[in-house]
């Protein structure tokens, strides 16, 4: 049986925005509840969330997962990254999410781990009308390149190191790739949900 662990990155300081986006509320959640519960839709091995905030960590906790306090989130993405890595047991492999990607659907999560395990050797990448996007799965055997990313860099480096391995895998679809950056993502995020009665 193959085994994929799921990693949550929930520790970004939100400095396009100027503000603490995993705190702004979409209807009666806040941001980083949706990501949490989609994830639970779908059997893991193990899920880990790092995060630097008591009430997503409790978040978490309450919904099963390992959470995993990140002091030192001000020196970029690659602690957060190593942090949970670090903190999971021995696993096929790791998909690593994002807290800010409110829309992510359990169809998607479940098509890309389907591709992992055909061959969980390669990393799965998905591609959202065509442009890159999160989740991404990595296999076990480039944790170790993973712990060596420094600073803000993310998997994105170990991506391009490794095109070889990687496969894409096309999903089409209006929304799922927003990720909430900047305050026009986030006024767009709140027409999606009022539209969509979400």
């Amino acid at each position: 049986m193959i085994r994929i662990t799921a990693i949550v990155l929930a520790s970004g300081m939100g400095n396009r925005m100027k503000l603490d986006k995993l705190h702004l509320k979409l209807k009666d959640k806040y941001m980083y509840e949706y990501i949490l519960e989609t994830i639970k839709t779908y059997d893991f091995y193990e899920t880990l969330v790092v995060a630097k905030d008591s009430d997503i960590l409790k978040k978490a906790e309450d919904l099963g997962y390992i959470g995993i306090r990140n002091h030192r989130y001000y020196l970029g993405k690659s602690k957060s990254i190593r942090a949970g890595l670090r903190n999971s047991k021995e696993t096929d492999g790791f998909m690593f999410f994002v807290a800010d990607q409110p829309f992510l659907k359990p169809t998607t999560i479940e098509r890309l781990c389907n591709e992992f395990k055909r061959d969980p050797s390669k990393i799965i990448l998905p591609y959202y009308n065509g442009m890159e996007g999160n989740p991404v799965i990595f296999p076990y055997h480039l944790k170790e390149e993973l712990l060596k990313l420094e600073y803000d860099q993310g998997g994105r480096v170990v991506i391009y190191r490794n095109l070889d391995i990687t496969l894409g895998v096309d999903i089409q679809t209006e929304y799922e790739n927003l990720d909430i950056d900047t305050i026009d993502d986030y006024e767009r995020a709140l027409r999606i949900v009022a539209h969509n009665n979400m």
